[in-house]
């Protein structure tokens, strides 16, 4: 069984990625409101950000043998 802390991580990465997944179809569904299409890149953008820094702690936490 995964601690805690490792279980948040690759849980909220789960979550970040599958909210990513999601950015293409409310991109599509904002078509002829610019406002709306500009946000969702803008979201897309920070989301991609967080999936960076999560990945990056996982793999750090691997890396350093405290991935358990």
């Amino acid at each position: 069984m995964l601690k805690d802390h490792n279980h948040d991580l690759i849980k909220q990465l789960s979550v970040s990625s599958s909210s990513l997944w999601r950015m293409e179809e409310y991109r599509k569904n904002a078509k002829g409101c610019p406002h709306c299409e500009k946000l969702w890149g803008e979201v897309e953008k920070l989301q991609e950000k967080i999936s960076a820094l999560l990945t990056d702690e996982v793999t750090r936490h691997v890396k350093e043998g405290k991935f358990e």
